[in-house]
């Protein structure tokens, strides 16, 4: 089974060290990476997970501009069966169709936080209830998700988000 944290951090450095590679292509000079070491700890832990809970907050009271504040400048929101929202524009519109469809309640738990430089990747799960705004009718709701952060202007904001629906998590 593949070590799925092992294998994003080789594959985030390799692909960023690409750049270093085409720039030295055919000179003699030594390959340098291109990001600094990554960090990983429970500051950084602590960092997103505030951040999340904004994200959470503004979920909940359906609030499409402030959620927008937390995107990127250039984002991408991949939700499960649904295409991608590629640009502020598309991120808006997918946001407005979410909850003019659903009432959003939940909570997210991060698993992981890594900073690559002006990167960092964020592993959550989160649960929670959600109500069919045409029926009423609510259910509970729990996802895995994958948020790709970009530092802006030195904030951190959502730069590319992915989602599935999970089993919640026991207990």
């Amino acid at each position: 089974m593949m070590n799925f944290p092992k294998f994003m951090r080789v594959f985030l450095v390799t692909i960023s060290s690409l750049g270093t590679f085409a720039a030295h292509s055919g000179t003699s000079e030594e390959l340098r990476p291109v990001t600094p070491p990554a960090e990983q700890s429970e500051d950084t832990k602590g960092q997103f997970e505030k951040l999340l809970s904004v994200y959470e907050e503004r979920l909940t009271n359906n609030n499409v501009d402030g959620i927008l504040e937390l995107y990127s400048t250039d984002p991408v929101f991949m939700p499960e069966y649904a295409p991608p929202s590629v640009g502020r524009e598309a991120v808006r519109k997918a946001y407005e169709w979410v909850f003019a469809t659903l009432k959003l309640r939940g909570h997210f738990i991060v698993h992981e936080a890594e900073v690559l430089g002006d990167t960092a990747w964020v592993r959550t799960n989160s649960t929670g209830r959600f109500t069919v705004m045409a029926t009423g009718v609510e259910s509970d709701v729990a996802n895995s998700e994958f948020f790709l952060f970009k530092r802006e202007n030195g904030a951190w904001k959502i730069h590319r988000y992915i989602f599935t629906s999970a089993a919640a998590l026991p207990g």
